[in-house]
């Protein structure tokens, strides 16, 4: 599912949002010359209606760095598939090593952000960098940002998309009881 009209944006967001897993792990793809790519755990929704998300990230760390420095950067979600490449990207910093090269995922230029999206994760967000909330007394840094552009491939099954909870990469389990 592609979402190109610029009238239609937030309304062709909230499949997306609503296709997220609970606690899902994303791939944060952030740069235009150099791409650096990071695991991330700390998401928010923040608004459905004018789909909003965010990321934190700590500021030491060299993803923060290209946040500050790039208008926009995208969400990967990736699959069960992929768990050791993300483990590995989580492990190291795109300061000392190019992980897209490293771990073997193909960056694929974004259709409406200037960061690229991952060919191998089946459900991708473009966000337009909008805020950065820096509170003192918080351990990280919260990027907020707009959607703008999502795909989705036509094969996504959220059931196999990576969880972290506890320490503990999980994927979702059956559906207990469905909401009228």
């Amino acid at each position: 599912m592609a979402n190109d009209d610029p009238e239609k944006l937030d309304r062709g967001a909230l499949p997306a949002l609503m296709s997220l897993p609970p606690f899902p792990v994303f791939l944060l793809a952030v740069g235009e010359k150099d791409p650096d790519v990071s695991t991330i755990g700390l998401f928010n929704v923040f608004s459905v209606d004018k789909p909003r998300v965010g990321v934190a990230v700590k500021s030491s760390r060299w993803t923060y760095k290209l946040l500050e420095e790039t208008p926009d950067f995208t969400l990967n979600i990736p699959g069960k598939d992929l768990v050791d490449k993300v483990i590995k990207i989580g492990e190291v910093s795109g300061s000392k090593m190019n992980k897209f090269a490293e771990v073997g995922l193909t960056p694929k230029p974004g259709t409406r952000t200037r960061s690229p999206t991952i060919q191998e994760c089946p459900l991708n967000l473009e966000v337009e960098k909008q805020e950065i909330i820096d509170r003192s007394d918080w351990d990280h840094i919260w990027v907020i940002g707009k959607i703008v552009h999502c795909d989705i491939h036509p094969d996504y099954d959220r059931g196999n998309m990576l969880l972290y909870w506890d320490g503990e990469f999980r994927t979702a389990s059956k559906v207990i009881r469905k909401m009228e």
